[in-house]
């Protein structure tokens, strides 16, 4: 009897919050080798060894030789295969852009690092994620980690909004790609998850009933991974075949597949679609 291979997945910031619930749902249906990528090095370790067939491995997702370099060792482990990458790894700004600075020199220069951790270690993380995953040997999936942000604001983080914003802007615009080499790319859009990305006193001032658990969020990634229907709070549906391009919000206990704005008029709609791999004549 042949026994089926290992899938190899690949977390981002999975050493705790929903990359780790994550991993924790692939250790427990078995069959996968796990691979953290994190630069918390003691929770990195921790979680990984918390989990069968898990491995950690250090890298700062905004350096992309070392993000290469975790792939490439997390592929080779895997007996050069790649099948899921959840790209999580994400920070909220813990400084408020609406400070007011009583002097004539220009204020101090906003913090970014919200903006360059979400989205340029995503692009980083997703850029590398293709490459082996058309290298292996059965085409795989990427969900991106997003957020309800990407569509409607945090008003008190608009440097975080705005990377969600962009994220969802990259997922979409690669997944018609990406669709033609048989890779699937979707976006998880979480509400208010309570992980430490913000301090435990500022979900504290959140009623119980607004949190979406982590054991929803675990269970559409993976079947997102592996290709399974959704089926949303409102009835419609998306067949494993139309798993492209999909944004899925997860708002407390209720799930909803967040269709895309619709075009103004019918010369927006032709000139955006003009643009699909499809329509081209050369890329």
């Amino acid at each position: 009897m042949t026994v089926e291979p290992d899938r190899v997945a690949v977390i981002t910031g999975g050493s705790r919050g929903m990359g780790l619930a994550v991993a924790q749902a692939l250790a427990a249906k078995g069959g996968w080798k796990i691979n953290l990528i994190d630069i918390k090095d003691e929770e990195g370790r921790q979680a990984a060894d918390s989990l069968s067939n898990t491995i950690y491995h250090r890298a700062n997702l905004l350096d992309y030789e070392e993000v290469t370099t975790a792939f490439k060792k997390a592929f080779t482990a895997g007996n050069n295969r790649l099948d899921f990458v959840f790209a999580n790894a994400g920070v909220i700004e813990n400084t408020s852009i609406f400070g007011k600075h009583e002097t004539i020199d220009g204020p101090p220069p906003p913090d970014l690092t919200a903006l360059e951790v979400n989205l340029k270690s995503c692009i980083n993380t997703v850029h590398v994620a293709r490459h082996y995953i058309n290298l292996s040997p059965a085409k795989g999936s990427i969900v991106i980690n997003a957020s309800c942000s990407s569509f409607w604001p945090t008003y008190w983080a608009p440097i975080y909004t705005a990377s969600k914003f962009g994220i969802m802007g990259f997922m979409r615009s690669v997944a018609d790609y990406y669709k033609h080499e048989g890779i699937r790319v979707n976006a998880l859009c979480p509400g208010a998850v309570r992980t430490p990305i913000v301090p435990d006193k500022a979900w504290e001032a959140m009623p119980e009933d607004v949190f979406t658990p982590l054991e929803l969020i675990a269970d559409i990634v993976l079947k997102l991974a592996e290709g399974k229907e959704l089926v949303d709070a409102n009835g419609t549906r998306a067949a494993p075949d139309e798993l492209f391009g999909k944004a899925v919000v997860a708002n407390g206990k209720n799930i909803y597949i967040q269709p895309e704005p619709q075009y103004c008029d019918d010369v927006l709609a032709r000139t955006i679609e003009s643009t699909k791999m499809g329509n081209q004549t050369a890329v």
